[in-house]
């Protein structure tokens, strides 16, 4: 299995397929989303990491949890893979990075596709604000995926939970100047049912210079719609056929 040494992590990592680099960045508290891989596996060399206390890569219990500190360590991965940019796509926390990474360091990011990111906290609802603020770790039940996959065991998952939960109260937290200094083409995928609200996809789509907006229908958090996606990567000159 593929590790590497990112930052005091052994950070697990997948590559799937040939072409251009397109880094895939799952969602908190998940791991590297096997359904979406073979979306772009056709037309692309997908670089799929899991974060720290996600997946197979083990918690670093006296590192706090922070956006930014995710998005430095898919950047030094990048740079031990030789990988100088790429296509970015992330899901939910995993598009906070990608913004993340366009803001700080945008010569890695050729195009940035999110979906269900948000850029501030009062970009969820108020009902999901109240759940990050209030939800007890201890009383959520194991995932399954990450009993199987996690090197620190199923009984660290309230661990991990708690740990994420102080960041989810309080981040993200980019500034307009911040998103409006993305120079990487840009696409902000939300459902219509999602826990970032339409209002506020429609404010980070009029920040983000030249972005673009797609809100699906009748869909929650986490929607990916295959077609409007790829048809965004295909745009200046990407092949993605």
């Amino acid at each position: 299995m593929p590790y590497a040494p990112v930052n005091g992590l052994n950070m697990y990592y997948e590559i799937h397929g040939e072409g251009p680099p397109l880094l895939l960045l799952h969602g908190g508290s998940g791991s590297i989303p096997e359904r979406w891989i073979q979306l772009f596996t056709p037309q692309f060399r997908v670089i799929a990491p899991e974060q720290m206390g996600h997946g197979r890569t083990a918690d670093l219990i006296d590192r706090p949890f922070h956006y930014h500190d995710m998005a430095e360590d898919t950047v030094e991965l990048m740079g031990q893979l030789g990988v100088e940019s790429a296509v970015v796509v992330g899901y939910s926390d995993g598009g906070i990075i990608g913004l993340d990474m366009a803001i700080h360091h945008p010569e890695r990011v050729t195009k940035l596709a999110v979906t269900g990111a948000n850029a501030r906290f009062d970009g969820y609802t108020e009902e999901n604000q109240e759940f990050a603020r209030s939800f007890d770790p201890g009383s959520e039940p194991v995932s399954e995926m990450y009993a199987d996959l996690s090197p620190d065991g199923a009984e660290h998952w309230p661990v991990v939970l708690g740990r994420l939960k102080t960041m989810w109260a309080a981040e993200p937290s980019f500034t307009n100047e911040e998103l409006q200094s993305i120079s990487a083409p840009t696409l902000l995928v939300i459902g219509d049912r999602d826990i970032v609200t339409p209002e506020h996809a429609v404010q980070m789509f009029r920040t983000i210079p030249g972005a673009q907006l797609c809100v699906v229908p009748n869909a929650g958090h986490g929607t990916m719609p295959q077609e409007a996606v790829l048809r965004f990567l295909r745009e200046d000159g990407i092949d993605a056929r």
